[in-house]
């Protein structure tokens, strides 16, 4: 006996079962949006600048501190962590976006 897939409900409720194919392009995706604009703040001066202006507040000195980093890799590190963070959350937002364009342009065509 082969069990149904449930159908995706239309009506604003519960979304649509997304397929193991489908999450793994959304996962290679996300991975790939990230490093793309990770590599601008290794590329882009603007994108470096702002870094180094952001890792020269007084709050990201206060973050140093609250995790007890006194060394200059360790200072390296805690800045390559956020920018890190800062790209993936970006990439989330761009394909979430994507996902709603994509997801709307599909529905007018059926």
């Amino acid at each position: 006996m082969r069990l149904k897939k449930p159908a995706a409900r239309t009506d604003g409720g519960s979304p649509r079962e997304v397929s193991v194919r489908e999450t793994l392009i959304r996962t290679v995706t996300l991975v790939g949006l990230t490093l793309a604009f990770a590599s601008v703040f290794r590329f882009w001066q603007p994108a470096i600048r702002l870094a180094q202006h952001v890792a020269g507040t007084s709050v990201w000195q206060e973050l140093y501190s609250l995790f007890h980093i006194e060394s200059g890799l360790g200072r390296e590190q805690l800045i390559l962590t956020g920018i890190i963070i800062v790209c993936f959350l970006v990439a989330l937002a761009v394909q979430a976006i994507g996902i709603l364009i994509f997801q709307r342009i599909r529905k007018r065509r059926l």
